[in-house]
């Protein structure tokens, strides 16, 4: 089978979507299949890409988040590049002119065209304007757009029934629920010494978050609620890996509230690495209500770790209150649930390993094909 994949986002980019699709692309390889990548990309990416299964359409940077592009008219090269491929199915992971490609190709191929919902892209209106006022409107345009997009698809895929949920509640229907997973052998077998010594971190409880530090994610809650819990275990610190806009904006923040000794911005941390940083750790914070899944809470799980998380938010699938986590319910519960996370950690962080366990890569790949097959044999 050759499976054609239109994205938003691919290589160098390191988000949940990149880590979905090579987990994805990985498995189908290994059972034989081919899937063909068209993504934004830069001259530079473009004249260096030695992987004939990728191509970069020619792009410009998406200013509010300078990490992304936005390809610029890829609908004559996306149909040539297809057409030359030959595939049996499109299945796009995007939204915006890629995405629009995908539906164009398949139609020009006579193709079936799925997708997949990865992204609460009208949760992120606060990168186009500061007024609210303007936010809700763009939300609004945001929905009606999606449900116009996702119209032209056999289905779509969601990670989770959180996710299903808000989907069908703006009208888009036809979804059906198929998790992302993890590589679970790889985040299950790290050691932390090396990071606790890199960071001097000794004895003390630590508090980890990895993703992009972008607002959506909602940080601020756990630099807020960093006070109130470091009254009741003085030992805490809170690591923050990864990079993203809101860096300077939280560090900023993190100053302002006299916390710098208790907080630690890595940056970017290489993925070979990140397996040490989960196992270094006491206890995972994830606050974010944008995310549709959220894999690093899986990864986190995966290492051992006890997730504190939104009851109602895409971890909610396998984050259950009081046996793999804590879900808070109002953000001033945060903190407890936090505080009990730390307190209860090892006998909670093995039931989330055995959860985790289920996510795993390869069976979300199986699961995937069958969902595949089933759209190839209604063609």
């Amino acid at each position: 089978m050759k499976i054609a994949y239109f994205t938003d986002t691919y290589l160098p980019n390191n988000d949940g979507v990149v880590t979905a699709l090579l987990n994805y692309r990985e498995g189908l390889e290994k059972r034989g299949h081919e899937v063909f990548i068209f993504t934004p990309g830069s001259k530079k990416q473009k004249e260096e890409n030695a992987d004939k299964h990728v191509y970069y359409f020619t792009s410009a940077v998406f200013k509010p988040y300078p990490d992304y592009r936005l390809s610029l008219f890829p609908f004559l090269s996306a149909r040539k590049l297809v057409k030359s491929v030959g595939v049996d199915l499109v299945h796009s992971h995007g939204i915006a002119t890629t995405g629009l490609a995908a539906i164009q190709c398949a139609n020009a191929m006579k193709v079936p065209a799925i997708a997949s919902f990865h992204t609460m892209v009208p949760s992120a209106t606060h990168y186009l304007t500061g007024r609210k006022d303007m936010q809700e409107m763009l939300e609004k345009v945001a929905w009606g757009y999606l449900k116009w997009y996702y119209g032209f698809f056999r289905k779509v895929i969601v990670p989770s029934r959180f996710t299903e949920k808000i989907l069908n509640e703006h009208g888009i229907k036809h979804t059906i629920v198929i998790p992302s997973g993890i590589d679970y052998k790889f985040y299950s077998s790290g050691n932390g010494e090396a990071v606790r010594k890199k960071h001097k971190l000794g004895k003390k409880k630590v508090v980890l978050h990895v993703g992009r530090v972008v607002k959506e994610k909602n940080l601020e809650l756990i630099i807020n609620e960093a006070q109130s819990i470091i009254n009741k275990e003085p030992n805490a610190v809170f690591l923050i890996v990864g990079k993203g806009p809101a860096e300077e904006e939280y560090k900023n923040l993190v100053k302002m509230k006299g916390l710098t000794e208790n907080f630690i911005f890595t940056g970017f941390v290489p993925k070979n690495e990140l397996p040490d940083y989960y196992a270094a750790a006491d206890v995972f914070a994830f606050p974010s209500y944008f995310d549709t899944q959220g894999l690093v809470a899986l990864e986190a799980m995966a290492a051992g770790l006890p997730v504190v998380a939104p009851e109602k938010s895409g971890s909610g699938d396998f984050i259950k209150d009081g046996v793999s986590g804590y879900a808070f319910k109002e953000e001033v519960d945060f903190r407890e649930k936090l505080l009990l996370a730390l307190e209860n950690g090892k006998e909670l962080g093995q039931k989330g390993r055995e959860i985790a366990k289920e996510y795993d890569a390869d069976g979300r790949v199986e699961e995937l094909l069958k969902f595949y097959q089933e759209i190839l044999n209604k063609k």
